[in-house]
C-alpha cells in the first residue's frame, strides 16, 4: 500500500505542469540523498543559507544570492529590501511604510495577479502604466517615476508580448534614476543560460521557483545586486532569528513566516547544481518527446478524439516551450463546457490524470514532461477508458 492510500489520497499522474498544488516537481534521488543527509545533523543556518547563496551566485555570475521559501517569498523579500533597505527602524514598521519610497511601477498588460501582490504584502503601492492591451513602452515607465519610487516589478514574459519593453532597455533607464528592478522569473531556468543573462543585465534582483530546478516545492531564490540581497537576508527569518551578529530581534522585519527546513535549504542547493551541470537535452527533453510519441501513436485513433486535432506542443515536435512539451488536443466538435467535462472526468479515476487545461478554451495539453517512466502506458489505458 502506498502512503497516499493509507491516507486517503489518491495519487495523481501529472500531464500538466509543475504545479505548486500539484507538489512542484519530483526531487531526484541524488537530491533526495543530500535531505537525508541533512537530516542526520544540526548546522548554523545562517552559515547554511550564506553559503548556498554563495554557490549560486558564483555558478550564476551574480554577485550574490538568497535561498527562500519559495519564489513569492523572494518577491516579498526583495521588496521589503527596496523600501526599508538595511534600516532597522524601517524593517520594524513594514507593512506600513508610510512616508518611506514605497511605490512600485508596474505595466498593466504585464501582469501576474497572484503573484505581483508580493509587492503589497511588503506594503507597497502600485503606480500603473500602459493599456491594459497594447501595453507601453519604457518612457512611459521612466514618466512614472518620483521621490517615492521605491522599484520596478518585471514579471518576465514566457514568450513574446506585444507592448511589453525589452527588460534590458527598462533596467538601463531605471538605472539611470537609481531605480532597482525586480524581477519575477519563478520558471525561466531553462535554457540555464538565462541566469547569466540576467546578471549580465545587472538586473537588481531576479526571483526564481526552486520546483523549477527540481527542487523542493516549498523553496525559492534570489540573485541579483549584492547590497538588496544582504537587505532581503536581513528580512528573512533567519535574519530575525540570529542575522549576521547573533542579534536575535534586532532586523524585526516581516520575513518571520517564510522559515525553511535545513533539509530544504540543503535540497535546493543540492538540486540547483544538478540542474546546472544535467544534460537536460538527453537526460529530460529527449524521454519525454518519446513518451509523447508513445501516447501520440496510441491515442490517436480513439473514436472519441475523431473530430480533435492532435499537435505538437512544440510544433517542431522537438525541443522545449516553457516547460511544456507533448501533445495539443483540440477539441474542433465541442465547446469549451464540454472539454471541461472531459477533463474532469479524467481526475475522478485513480490514480487522477490531470493535464493542463485553463478552463476557457476547447483544447487541453499532454505535458509529458512532468511523467515519471511507465506513467504514460497508464494515462494510455486511462484514454481508452475515457474515448473508446
Amino acid at each position: 500500500m502506498s502512503v497516499y492510500s493509507e491516507l486517503g489520497v489518491k495519487r495523481v499522474i501529472n500531464a500538466a505542469f509543475a504545479l505548486t498544488r500539484l507538489g512542484g516537481s519530483t526531487i531526484p534521488r541524488e537530491v533526495q540523498e543530500a535531505m537525508n543527509e541533512a537530516n542526520k545533523s544540526y548546522c548554523n543556518m545562517w552559515d547554511l543559507f550564506q553559503t548556498g547563496g554563495k554557490i549560486i551566485a558564483d555558478i550564476t555570475g551574480a554577485e550574490a544570492a538568497w535561498i527562500t521559501s519559495g519564489g513569492f517569498a523572494a518577491l516579498v523579500l526583495g521588496a521589503a529590501a527596496c523600501i526599508a533597505g538595511k534600516d532597522p527602524e524601517k524593517m520594524r514598521r513594514i507593512p506600513d511604510t508610510s512616508g518611506m519610497k514605497n511605490e512600485f511601477i508596474i505595466q498593466r498588460n504585464n501582469r501576474l495577479y497572484v503573484y505581483d501582490r508580493a509587492m503589497e504584502v511588503a506594503g507597497g503601492k502600485f503606480v500603473f502604466v500602459g493599456d491594459e492591451n497594447w501595453g507601453c513602452g519604457v518612457d512611459e515607465f521612466e514618466a512614472a517615476i518620483t521621490d517615492k519610487t521605491a522599484g520596478i516589478h518585471y514579471a518576465y514574459p514566457t514568450a513574446p508580448k506585444r507592448g511589453v519593453p525589452p527588460l534590458k532597455d527598462l533596467i538601463k533607464m531605471a538605472h539611470n534614476h537609481g531605480v532597482p528592478v525586480i524581477v519575477d522569473a519563478a520558471g525561466m531556468t531553462y535554457p540555464t543560460s538565462n541566469f547569466k543573462m540576467f546578471s549580465d543585465m545587472k538586473a537588481d534582483i531576479v526571483a526564481f521557483g526552486g520546483k523549477y530546478v527540481h527542487g523542493p516545492n516549498s523553496t525559492g531564490f534570489a540573485i541579483g545586486r549584492r547590497d538588496l540581497i544582504e537587505a532581503m537576508a536581513l528580512h528573512s527569518f533567519i535574519g530575525v532569528e540570529s542575522g549576521p551578529d547573533e542579534m536575535p530581534g534586532k532586523w524585526r522585519s516581516i520575513g518571520r513566516g517564510y522559515k525553511l527546513d535545513r533539509q530544504e535549504i540543503v535540497g535546493l542547493i543540492a538540486a540547483f547544481k544538478r540542474w546546472m551541470a544535467l544534460d537536460h537535452e538527453a537526460e529530460r527533453i529527449t524521454p519525454a518527446w518519446e513518451r509523447a510519441r508513445y501516447i501520440e501513436k496510441r491515442i490517436k485513433k480513439l473514436p472519441g478524439l475523431n473530430e480533435a486535432r492532435i499537435s505538437y506542443i512544440p510544433k517542431s515536435g522537438s525541443g522545449i516551450a516553457y516547460n511544456t512539451l507533448g501533445l495539443n488536443v483540440h477539441f474542433l466538435d465541442r465547446g469549451t463546457d464540454e472539454v471541461a467535462t472531459i477533463v474532469k472526468k479524467l481526475k475522478e479515476g485513480d490514480p487522477e490524470i490531470w493535464v493542463r487545461f485553463w478552463g476557457d478554451s476547447n483544447n487541453f495539453i499532454i505535458n509529458t514532461l512532468m511523467l515519471l517512466p511507465g506513467q504514460e502506458k497508464e494515462l494510455v489505458k486511462r484514454f481508452e477508458e475515457a474515448f473508446t
